[in-house]
């Protein structure tokens, strides 16, 4: 028997049959294997590949700093912690509600902005019983599930709502933040947790997966400047991507609650401000989480803005302190509301300072309260006056209808069909020059009939060739008068056409009182005068750096701004010089406009003054209208000015709208223009004092290993 089993063993036949039964088994091993991962236990396998699986993800950074032009910090990053949560697919609604409820025994969140919805579907969701008595049988047969839950909601009472907890809310706002964003995405549950807050939840972090302790940051604006309306604002992490540029945002690797700029210089510089996200390996196993950064992330570029913040400060306090003082110390400021100046380098472009405030009656307070409308300096346009005579007279320079020297008797002019137009007062002979420091009507209604084919006599038909609007408009528009002026900020303004296009109108156009210009056009004009025509753009950043921690000395340029010349105003220098001479004359020379409050400056300034007639609006831009339902006659009153006038190296355009009835004028725009004008040149003497007293003590200190004691030296 034994024999014959032996004998079997050893033959090739029984060998393959059992070769092929131990095959068959391992094969149904196999496949009965293969059937308990892929579908008997799919899901608990899936669940530990990705808590075992290794992803990449990507944290914020810090923003990028913002300095003025002597590197004082106008805008920083404050940190602030943060308590957050990474948000995974396979991690149940169950299993984030009861991590939603360890969080809230730990921390302390603001359910008030839970909505009446979001209290409603708390209430159905904790109780549940008393929810099903909020609809009879009959309608649950015969209501499909989504009205059912719509009528559920109607019949929940403020008292009902009463049943749930502080802590029910809590857990439902935090499960609320929890839910938000994409898979992987970091959800921010509280803002500004307290180190007690960190501490408890970071010894609970083994507990509750996905939780993590960060580092968040909120914007700051530490400068004696403080917060200007350039700067633009935030998005918080509630409003995240806005809804208008979100598929943009996404494309360049944006999560949907990231923060971005959403306005001005943080909208406009946003991909120089964002910064490099840092980059980590999260290494999940056994339900425990490893980081492992692998690049560490760049917080955004360095910006160096052209704005001085000492002057910036200075100049909103001359403005906000003559709005009030002429409110309340005038009687002819009833409908004055608003003023604005734009400071800037003639010669580069650079804005020093620019500011806008609208002042208003606070009943509570029962004083007025300044409100800040910087943006107005480009985005709002008005009627603007004489400031716009210098370019006039280089029209006709241009066009020769006018030439240096040439004279008339300014008096009242007098046309058919009763029209008469004339300047403040009868001026009697005027040249060029005298046309602009005495701000002549005259002069220029006359170099305009020449312009339109004709000449001025007493009751004439004002019947002009209307081209010459065309003729005035392309060469104010040289000079950045209606025209986009380059700026580097959105939604600018470049003012509003005149659509009337009459010979009375055209002579209107010739002394202001015709397009809309911005106090932005207006400065780059006055700049275009005192540069004899070179027209830049205005430009708020300075200088790029990469971020470091770094002084100046010692920070990587990574792209520094050269000013933009925008076109050069080919007329001879000689038309130039008449023009500056009529200037400094305004300013300067006793009876010149400007001259009451200009007189005394010491910094040699030029420049042109300006009224604009126009009727009274409230804040809504409606027109007022007086007791007998008629328009009220209000002025504006501008300045462009800059100094010194030999070598300009500031310059200015100011506009005060309705700040005058026209019985009785005010001096606020002179006023301030030339203390605008003076804080510069004021800042400007201190710091040469101290910049020499420090050279003089660098000079005097004895290098350490030169000094030698008193018993040494003798």
């Amino acid at each position: 028997m034994i024999d014959k089993f032996l004998k079997l063993i050893k033959s090739l036949v029984f060998r393959i049959h059992v070769l092929k039964g131990v095959c068959l088994i391992l094969f149904l091993v196999v496949v009965f294997r293969l059937y308990a991962i892929q579908v008997t236990y799919s899901a608990d396998y899936q669940a530990y590949i990705d808590r075992t699986s290794t992803i990449e993800l990507q944290k914020n950074v810090p923003r990028g700093v913002i300095y003025d032009r002597n590197m004082d910090v106008l805008v920083d990053n404050e940190a602030v912690s943060t308590i957050t949560y990474q948000r995974y697919s396979d991690v149940s609604e169950s299993e984030m509600k009861e991590i939603a409820s360890q969080l809230a025994d730990l921390i302390d969140v603001d359910f008030t902005k839970l909505t009446s919805r979001d209290l409603k579907d708390l209430y159905l969701e904790k109780f549940e019983d008393e929810a099903k008595e909020l609809y009879t049988k009959e309608e649950a047969k015969t209501l499909e599930d989504k009205e059912l839950y719509q009528l559920q909601l109607s019949r929940i009472t403020d008292k009902m709502l009463e049943q749930l907890t502080d802590h029910d809310k809590e857990t439902h706002a935090i499960y609320i933040n929890m839910k938000k964003g994409t898979n992987l995405t970091s959800n921010i549950i509280k803002k500004g947790a307290t180190e007690d807050e960190v501490a408890i939840v970071s010894e609970h972090l083994e507990e509750m997966p996905g939780v993590n302790t960060e580092v968040d940051w909120d914007r700051t604006y530490p400068s004696v400047a403080e917060w200007h309306p350039i700067y633009g604002r935030v998005s918080t992490y509630e409003q995240g991507l806005p809804a208008t540029l979100s598929s943009y945002y996404k494309a360049h690797d944006y999560q949907s609650n990231d923060r971005v700029g959403l306005s001005q210089l943080e909208l406009y510089y946003e991909p120089l401000l964002r910064g490099y996200k840092s980059q980590y390996v999260l290494t999940n196993e056994n339900e425990t989480s490893n980081y492992d950064a692998i690049y560490e992330g760049q917080r955004g570029y360095e910006l160096v803005l052209t704005i001085d913040a000492e002057l910036q400060a200075a100049v909103n306090q001359i403005v906000k302190e003559e709005l009030i003082n002429a409110k309340k110390n005038s009687s002819t400021t009833q409908y004055l509301r608003e003023a604005y100046i734009v400071m800037t380098n003639p010669n580069t472009g650079e804005i020093l300072a620019m500011t806008g405030n609208i002042i208003e009656w606070d009943e509570e307070a029962k004083d007025y309260k300044i409100i800040d409308n910087s943006l107005g300096t480009f985005q709002n346009s008005f009627t603007v006056g004489s400031v716009v005579k210098g370019a006039s007279l280089l029209t006709g320079f241009k066009y020769g209808d006018s030439w240096p020297g040439k004279t008339i008797t300014d008096t009242k002019m007098y046309f058919k069909g009763g029209l008469i137009k004339g300047s403040w007062k009868n001026l009697g002979g005027v040249d060029d020059i005298a046309a602009l420091k005495f701000s002549s009507n005259v002069y220029f209604f006359q170099q305009t009939i020449s312009m339109g084919g004709s000449s001025y006599s007493p009751y004439m038909t004002l019947n002009l060739d209307l081209d010459a609007f065309e003729k005035y408009r392309s060469t104010f528009n040289e000079f950045g008068l209606g025209v986009n002026t380059g700026i580097d900020l959105p939604n600018e303004s470049t003012g509003l056409i005149e659509s009337q296009r009459t010979p009375g109108k055209l002579l209107d156009f010739a002394i202001g009182q015709a397009d809309l210009y911005t106090p932005m056009q207006l400065v780059q004009y006055a700049s275009t005068i005192a540069t004899s025509g070179k027209r830049f753009a205005p430009t708020l950043v300075k200088e790029v750096y990469l971020p470091s921690n770094d002084d100046v000395s010692g920070k990587q340029l990574v792209k520094g701004f050269t000013p933009n010349l925008l076109n050069v105003v080919e007329l001879d220098q000689t038309y130039f010089n008449r023009v500056h001479q009529g200037f400094v004359a305004a300013l300067q020379q006793s009876g010149g406009t400007g001259y009451s409050v200009f007189a005394k400056a010491k910094y040699n300034p030029a420049g042109k003054t300006g009224t604009a007639e126009e009727y009274a609006r409230d804040e809504e831009g409606k027109y007022i209208k007086d007791a007998n339902g008629e328009l009220i006659d209000v002025n504006n009153r501008t300045l462009i000015a800059y100094a010194p006038a030999d070598n300009p190296e500031v310059a200015i355009s100011v506009v005060v709208p309705q700040c005058e009835l026209p019985s009785q004028s005010h001096p606020i725009s002179l006023q301030i223009g030339e203390r605008a004008m003076q804080a510069y040149f004021d800042l400007k003497k201190e710091r040469a004092n101290i910049q020499n007293n420090t050279v003089e003590t660098d000079e005097l200190t004895v290098p350490a290993d030169e000094q030698v004691s008193a018993d040494d030296s003798n």
